[in-house]
């Protein structure tokens, strides 16, 4: 009786250990995740993963480690899980938003555009996914409806964060003289257009302090120690 107890004792505290070992790995990746240190964010979180710890936030910040590290595919498959195990709407919503976005990276507007349409469904203060949207059109070269998310995106946010771009962007698209080859109204597309209007787009949008702008600089940021400690 009392060695099926120690046995028994013995495997709660193993589980025990591994658990809080588990979290700890979580909290490392969400550590060097705000540091912008994306490669150590992926190796806690992953081997948070490998010890079993089970909450779609772990696969949430995991994919949104690979979008900072342009590993999309990647991301898109933890965004899948987190989508599959999330029981919240609203949390769901966020994770459709940034598939969406991920889809947009990797140039596939219209899936991009599926996705954000999902995300606003499921989550309405999601106002921001009208400006991504405009822009998946935009780069599909669909005028009339670029210009019907941009204006949708005024309507429920007329002083949001991206609305002096789109008011910009508008006007520009409303004019007669616009030409989508010869007319550029975004850095990335090269040149300038003819009214010398800039519009600022920040690559990657923050929701909800979860995602941050990606920089290819931040990649680099790790050191030989840390190095060592991924390759573990």
């Amino acid at each position: 009786m009392k060695q099926g107890i120690l046995i028994s004792l013995f495997f709660l505290i193993y589980v025990f250990n591994a658990y809080s070992q588990t979290n700890e790995n979580f909290l490392k990746g969400l550590k060097f995740f705000s540091e912008k240190k994306f490669l150590m964010a992926i190796s806690s979180f992953k081997k948070a993963l490998e010890a079993g710890y089970q909450d779609p936030k772990l696969n949430f910040y995991l994919a949104n480690a690979y979008v900072n590290n342009e590993e999309f595919d990647k991301a898109i498959e933890q965004y899948r899980v987190a989508y599959e195990l999330a029981d919240n709407q609203s949390f769901q919503g966020i994770i459709a938003h940034n598939m969406g976005y991920t889809y947009f990276l990797k140039k596939d507007f219209r899936r991009a555009i599926e996705f954000l349409n999902k995300a606003y469904q499921l989550d309405n203060k999601l106002v921001q996914a009208f400006w991504f949207k405009g822009m998946a059109y935009y780069r599909l070269k669909d005028k009339p409806n670029t210009i019907k998310e941009w204006e949708e995106y005024l309507v429920q946010a007329p002083n949001g964060r991206e609305s002096d771009n789109i008011r910009k962007a508008l006007m520009i698209l409303k004019s007669e003289n616009f030409d989508f080859g010869k007319d550029k109204l975004f850095p990335d597309e090269g040149g300038t257009n003819e009214s010398g209007s800039k519009i600022n787009v920040e690559p990657l949008i923050d929701i909800q302090g979860v995602l941050d702008e990606i920089k290819p600089v931040d990649k680099g940021k790790v050191s030989d120690e840390e190095m060592e400690e991924i390759e573990k």
